[in-house]
């Protein structure tokens, strides 16, 4: 039988504070074990949170970049159960009232994808599994980390759109700066629930959660791998469990953890010790104000209003300092087409050989305006202004003095030319007898060696226009 997956998610994101979400201890990645620890985060009896007030700051902006409402009035519960790295016994959470409510990003295709939901919750600790000894150590650093969890509906029906979104996730928490969004170091989980059902039915089946998926590929192989094995259950007559499962990556395979707990389970009750979270409009307000411009309003600006192709777009916006850089290029020299050539190639190009990013840029928007302008203008050759980007690079420097000091502005006298055209034709006799014997592939050559001969002052569109009257 032909099934149809039906997936939820639920999206972790590490908030950038920098203290805990309850407590002054720091919130930053790596370190010793158990030393960013104090008696507010492992739990001990007597002591009181303290909300960060930057923690909710950054999830209403995590709100604003997924289209949720940011409400009002929010507050926090308590979320009871027992595991090994939740030292008190309970995790501080919001349940009845989140924060941001009724969100979505549109995905490839042009599909909806809801936001049920994004809520601030504290991340519990990590255990560390010493197969060799045969005993699990509990490092407690993570206990109170800020985290916002993104709940959606279940409306994905593909890999393709569940990675295509959370790939947009992490874009916007990046844009937003909510999260960095380093899925190799945990700062960015996801836990994909999932249940299949016969192609035309339109009743959901029992669903599976998969635990703390930390890669793009990882989340499509194992969507893939529990598709194939809940269809295998069905189809031998078997009946689909709800639990909570843990993808092995090396295997490639899903494993049972534990049965999926209900909400019931949890014994949620009102966070007696923290009051609830009173946002005024002019709060909200204010938040939406300092937001930047999102990826894909940058993307549909770029490909509408620019011209530039979608893949061309896709590249610009992969972070927002590029996408910055651009834009601030580009409103001193509007000549968006050739910017882009420019940054995505020769920019780029600089960039990964120097093992640098956009960051480390050691000149301007206005130069790079500059310099893209010397070249469409004809001031200097496009291989001139390669030269001239990397000495921007490595030494430093406005365009013009560089094209100047280096002789790279163009000379337009034609007479000087012709008499280099001269010498190149009188000393390469048997190519040229070749040309005109109707090997037109030797002209490539020529003209080489007129633009060696002539140096990097030499205007190409003149000298190819001069050459070939020659040769004729």
């Amino acid at each position: 039988m032909r099934y149809q997956p039906v997936i939820g998610l639920e999206i972790h994101a590490e908030l950038l504070t920098q203290s805990k979400v309850f407590c002054t201890c720091k919130n930053e990645f790596g370190g010793s074990e158990n030393t960013r620890v104090c008696p507010r985060c492992s739990g001990l009896p007597g002591t009181l949170p303290l909300l960060n007030k930057n923690a909710v700051y950054l999830a209403a902006k995590a709100g604003f970049a997924t289209d949720c409402t940011v409400n009002n009035y929010s507050s926090f519960d308590r979320k009871n159960y027992f595991y090994p790295d939740l030292p008190k016994a309970y995790q501080i959470t919001q349940f009845e009232n989140p924060i941001c409510t009724n969100g979505h990003i549109t995905v490839k295709g042009g599909k909806d994808i809801r936001i049920n939901r994004i809520h601030i919750e504290e991340d519990a600790g990590k255990l560390v599994h010493d197969d060799y000894e045969g005993i699990s150590m509990a490092d407690y650093n993570r206990c109170g980390v800020p985290l916002i969890e993104i709940v959606t509906e279940p409306d994905f029906r593909s890999v393709s759109e569940v990675q295509d979104f959370v790939e947009q996730i992490a874009l916007r928490l990046k844009y937003a700066g909510v999260c960095d969004a380093r899925m190799e170091q945990g700062s960015l989980r996801v836990d994909v629930n999932i249940s299949i059902m016969p192609v035309g039915s339109d009743t959901f089946g029992t669903r599976a959660e998969i635990k703390n998926l930390n890669s793009i590929k990882a989340i499509g192989r194992a969507i893939e791998y529990e598709i194939e094995r809940q269809s295998d259950i069905l189809d031998n007559g078997g009946t689909v469990v709800q639990e909570t499962r843990r993808f092995n990556d090396n295997h490639g395979d899903t494993k049972s953890l534990r049965s999926k707990e209900e909400a019931h389970d949890y014994r949620y009750f009102p966070e007696p010790d923290i009051p609830p979270v009173l946002l005024s409009d002019e709060d909200i307000e204010e938040i939406k104000k300092s937001m930047p411009q999102m990826p894909q309003v940058r993307f549909a600006r770029y490909t509408k209003e620019y011209g530039l192709p979608d893949d061309d777009a896709a590249l610009i916006i992969s972070t927002k300092e590029f996408s910055d850089f651009y834009d601030e290029t580009v409103k001193i020299n509007p000549d968006y087409k050739q910017v882009s050539n420019m940054m995505l190639v020769e920019l780029n190009r600089n960039l990964n050989d120097l093992e640098k990013t956009i960051n480390d840029v050691p000149f301007s928007p206005c130069d790079l305006a500059e310099l893209v302008k010397m070249s469409t203008d004809g001031t200097v050759s496009k291989n001139a202004a390669k030269d001239i980007l990397k000495i921007m690079f490595d030494k430093g420097g406005k365009p013009m003095e560089i094209a100047k000091n280096n002789g790279f502005i163009m000379d337009n006298d034609t007479s000087a030319l012709e008499d280099v055209i001269e010498k190149v034709i009188s000393e390469n006799a048997d190519t040229v007898q070749s040309y005109k014997e109707g090997n037109e592939k030797v002209f490539g050559f020529l003209m080489g060696q007129v633009v060696r001969a002539g140096g990097k002052g030499v205007n190409p569109k003149l000298a190819k226009d001069l050459l070939t009257e020659k040769l004729k």
